[in-house]
């Protein structure tokens, strides 16, 4: 009788103990977990500490990965399964954007974990891009399953070397940063006062014109509230170019009072719109900032 190799026994089992799985009930997922994607995981850890990940190159392919996939959670968790399938031709991974739509149309997970183990060994990565793949098979089954996306962030995050920790942590925070900043470009307040309206238009006229370094020396003499307000009520491509002078500390802050600003009176929003604009005055008055004249004026 030809003996047959052990990879392939080995995965001829681990397609029997699957099967019992599915047919068990229960906790099934936990147990799909221990069986295939183990290997897979094992296999992940492997190459990933055989590979060079002094390499930038490396470093940023797990990085990259688990930045993605906590993109999808946190996208998944905010709207629904659904959302997802969007993201799906906008990943340059095969695996991921199978995965994907294996999710957003129902699949049971024991089928999500045989096709995407399948496609793991045909692709059969190596170095980094094997940790990556891994990281996307397991993210997308603890988005089907619902886990909260903090714990899926530890899970990523002990899948990396140490060293990597600290740069992963940071990205994440830049990365939730510029989402929260991206809030603020929909929000489009209303006012009854067109004397406002006024102001705020000659407000974007002249940020508009401001050079960033003047920008950035008009930032220095207003208040977090006044600026606040500011970018509460201008358009978004204005809101973009003073979010652009400032560090990411303050616009921490300024994002926690742009949360304020919905309860501002329109008395107050005329009283620190113009105030800001009287600092404008000030300033060029005073020589220490140059506003250019309108491209065509009328």
């Amino acid at each position: 009788m030809r003996r047959q190799p052990p990879n392939i026994l080995r995965r001829h089992s681990d397609c029997v103990m699957m099967k019992k799985t599915i047919f068990q009930g229960g906790k099934h997922m936990e147990k799909i977990l221990d069986t295939f994607l183990d290997r897979v995981r094992l296999d992940a850890v492997t190459k990933l500490k055989n590979a060079d990940m002094t390499a930038k190159d490396q470093q940023n392919k797990v990085i990259a990965a688990a930045k993605e996939i906590m993109k999808l959670a946190d996208l998944a968790r905010k709207n629904g399964l659904l959302i997802l399938e969007s993201m799906a031709e906008t990943t340059d991974s095969d695996l991921l954007r199978q995965l994907i739509l294996l999710v957003v149309d129902g699949t049971a997970p024991d089928m999500v974990v045989e096709i995407g183990t399948n496609f793991y060994w045909t692709k059969a990565p190596d170095g980094a891009d094997a940790m990556a793949e891994y990281m996307y098979l397991r993210g997308m089954l603890s988005i089907q399953n619902g886990d909260n996306p903090r714990t899926l962030d530890l899970i990523l995050a002990s899948l990396m070397p140490a060293g990597l920790h600290a740069e992963y942590q940071a990205q994440m925070e830049v990365l939730h940063q510029s989402e929260e900043v991206e809030k603020l470009f929909h929000i489009h307040p209303t006012f009854q006062d067109s004397d406002i309206w006024e102001s705020i238009r000659d407000l974007e006229e002249t940020f508009s014109r401001l050079p960033d370094r003047c920008i950035q020396r008009v930032l220095r003499e207003i208040d977090n509230m006044d600026l606040a307000v500011c970018i509460y009520v201008i358009e978004q491509d204005i809101r973009k170019k003073i979010l652009a002078n400032i560090s990411t500390a303050l616009a921490n802050a300024i994002m926690e009072d742009v949360a304020l600003c919905a309860s501002v009176s329109e008395k107050e929003v005329a009283a620190r719109v113009t105030k800001v604009l009287h600092t404008v005055s000030t300033l060029q008055e005073a020589g220490e900032i140059f506003v250019p004249a309108p491209e065509n004026p009328l």
